[in-house]
């Protein structure tokens, strides 16, 4: 697979929201306050929400139909399980560092799977940057526009997350949570 075109790019996304999901739900399972537990299942939500909308723009292209209209895209009806989505093609050929499962469950523990949230989110706002910019449809620009902003978001989110738990060693209470959300 040629890496460099939209199919390669979709591909590559697809791979990180599901790599991202996974992560997301171990870093729930993980967390130390009910509080990390629904931010990283709500997140773990999103990067499925991703999924969805990068395989159906994939199969859209694959098909001939050309990029689908983000709403459309969006509301495209599939069964996905993802933890372990059945992807079209071969695996990108640079897999991302993966969450281990014998890290210790601690606040260091939080900390670390934030920072690994944040390096994540980089890399996948990267990609979709990348497809932006490379892209001459207007479909396709405005899912990878949606899809840049929710990296941002979350990378924003995970930031706040991590200034707080380092500063104050516990997580924020429930009157401080919608300030880091915006």
């Amino acid at each position: 697979m040629d890496w460099n075109t939209p199919q390669g790019v979709l591909r590559k996304g697809m791979s990180l929201e599901r790599d991202g999901y996974n992560f997301y739900m171990e870093a729930a399972e993980r967390a130390t306050a009910e509080r990390g537990k629904v931010m990283f299942r709500d997140l773990a939500k999103q990067e499925e929400d991703h999924l969805r909308l990068l395989l159906a723009e994939y199969r859209a292209l694959e098909s001939g139909e050309g990029w689908l209209p983000y709403e459309e895209a969006m509301a495209q009806t599939f069964e996905l399980d993802p933890a372990v989505p059945d992807l079209p093609g071969e695996e990108p050929p640079d897999p991302l560092p993966v969450f281990t499962p014998e890290r210790e469950i601690s606040l260091e523990g939080d900390i670390e799977a934030l920072k690994y949230g944040l390096e994540t989110e980089d890399i996948s706002r990267d990609l979709y940057a990348q497809g932006a910019e490379e892209s001459d449809d207007a479909s396709a620009r405005k899912a990878y526009e949606f899809l840049i902003g929710q990296e941002e978001n979350h990378y924003q989110l995970l930031q706040s997350t991590l200034d707080y738990l380092t500063k104050n060693g516990t997580w924020w209470d429930s009157e401080e949570y919608p300030f880091f959300i915006g």
